[in-house]
């Protein structure tokens, strides 16, 4: 759903005057929260994914984040499942996500990973909290950006520190082991990298061009054998693409990419 929508506004960018269409972009993604919160989410994507009991704990983490998170039922879906594996095989490393927002993601990770009173590993959140850069000439096909697959403009996909708190607590999230950086990540990202050490999952939802390329080239040196990579607009931002290709086809790697069905993508690192 959340896909259709962008592909309207995609449209409606380009013969809307700039204040007509921003209002609609702000009430296009009020309309999507209070769907997810509805019977839509209820009954529907209730039983996409219902089942033995290990499914039902699934369905009913996905369910509290879902509100407040524009990652969709298919990618919560992966990154639940991708925790789990760290967890179950006993993978060391921490989680790190590249692009928070309003937090929903990372607050499924946390409840997840920290569920059964675990502490084992800290989850490191970096993010500008002032929503996402300009794109760059890379971000569009051909630098036309009339062939870009999607129209966000500086600003959006924003959630404050605050905002994400607000939503740990909210959930009784313990805070502890969570570490949220402030800031663009190409500042952020070589200070911090060799505070967090090893890491088991790597969530990078960054959109950009050069922000994903920062991430890929700061933080997947760290990333463990076994462990995982996220890119959560593989097949929705075209910049967001181009960073992995050209960063796999430099690394000299072939990862089998596991897709979620709705844009994004993951792969294990083999050594």
């Amino acid at each position: 759903m959340k896909q259709q929508i962008k592909k309207i506004l995609y449209y409606l960018k380009k013969v809307l005057p700039e204040s007509f269409y921003r209002i609609i972009y702000e009430d296009s993604f009020r309309l999507y929260k209070l769907l997810i919160r509805s019977w839509y989410f209820r009954f529907i994507i209730y039983y996409k994914i219902k089942g033995d009991n290990k499914n039902l704990k699934k369905t009913k983490m996905i369910r509290k984040v879902m509100p407040y998170s524009l990652v969709g039922l298919a990618g919560l879906s992966q990154t639940y499942d991708l925790v789990a594996e760290i967890i179950n095989n006993n993978l060391r490393g921490d989680i790190v996500e590249c692009g928070v927002a309003q937090g929903g993601c990372s607050a499924l990770m946390a409840l997840k990973a920290f569920e059964n009173n675990r502490k084992d590993r800290k989850i490191w959140l970096f993010d500008s909290f002032e929503g996402l850069p300009e794109p760059s000439d890379r971000d569009f096909k051909n630098g036309n950006k009339g062939d870009f697959i999607r129209p966000l403009d500086k600003g959006s996909c924003l959630g404050t520190i605050e905002q994400v708190e607000e939503l740990f607590s909210k959930m009784r999230i313990d805070k502890n082991n969570i570490m949220m950086i402030k800031g663009w990540f190409e500042n952020t990202l070589p200070e911090y990298k060799a505070k967090i050490g090893k890491i088991s999952l790597l969530r990078i939802d960054a959109d950009w061009y050069e922000s994903t390329k920062h991430c890929l080239e700061n933080l997947y040196g760290s990333v463990i054998a076994e462990g995982f990579v996220v890119i959560d607009d593989y097949g929705t931002c075209f910049g967001a693409k181009k960073a992995l290709d050209e960063f796999l086809e430099k690394k000299k790697l072939s990862p089998e990419l596991i897709h979620d069905g709705r844009g994004g993508c993951y792969f294990k690192k083999i050594s």
